[in-house]
């Protein structure tokens, strides 16, 4: 299956791009427990925006090599082991920090979203005092339904109409409405 639509470029600021641009920026647990076997370069750190803790694990690394090299076997294996000892602390500390940047990167996609402006006539919530309007507004907006408890056909049967029956009905609506604006 072709990946193309991973690259579809909906223009725009809808849900859609929101959400496709929060996929790409996301972070994954899965590539920081692989950086976290490189520990010593403190990768896994640097994938997750914590540039100090990199840089700690860094020259630690870099303080055990020149220890081992210029000093007692001894102190570069103490540094080692706290290295790791930290490394295993991340093991935790990664799924933490995915949850917490991923939720930081989610608010900031969703509310940098440019909204789009209100419809052309909206005038803002109906409150009690415009009820008179608004239910003259909805009454136009039914579209043909029948006000339920009015449609004797409808009322009278248990079961819904079958096919051929709503086929009648429709036609039957249609003819009404033809019959109303030829009068």
């Amino acid at each position: 299956m072709s990946d193309a639509w991973k690259h579809l470029d909906l223009e725009g600021e809808g849900l859609q791009s929101a959400n496709l641009r929060l996929v790409q920026l996301m972070k994954r647990r899965s590539k920081s427990y692989g950086l976290l076997a490189l520990f010593p370069f403190g990768l896994h750190r640097a994938y997750l925006e914590d540039v100090r803790g990199a840089w700690v694990y860094r020259i630690a690394s870099i303080a055990a090599l020149m220890t081992w090299w210029f000093g007692p076997g001894w102190a570069a294996l103490v540094i080692v082991v706290l290295i790791a000892g930290f490394a295993v602390y991340d093991i935790r500390w990664i799924d933490d920090r995915v949850a917490t940047l991923n939720k930081a990167l989610r608010m900031q996609v969703y509310k940098s979203r440019s909204s789009a402006a209100a419809p052309k006539g909206f005038r803002g919530r109906y409150t009690d005092d415009d009820l008179d309007d608004y239910l003259k507004v909805k009454e136009q907006e039914r579209g043909g339904h029948v006000l339920p408890g009015k449609d004797p056909a409808l009322n009278s049967r248990s079961r819904a109409p079958s096919f051929a029956e709503q086929e009648a009905m429709l036609k039957a609506l249609v003819k009404s409405k033809q019959n109303n604006k030829s009068q």
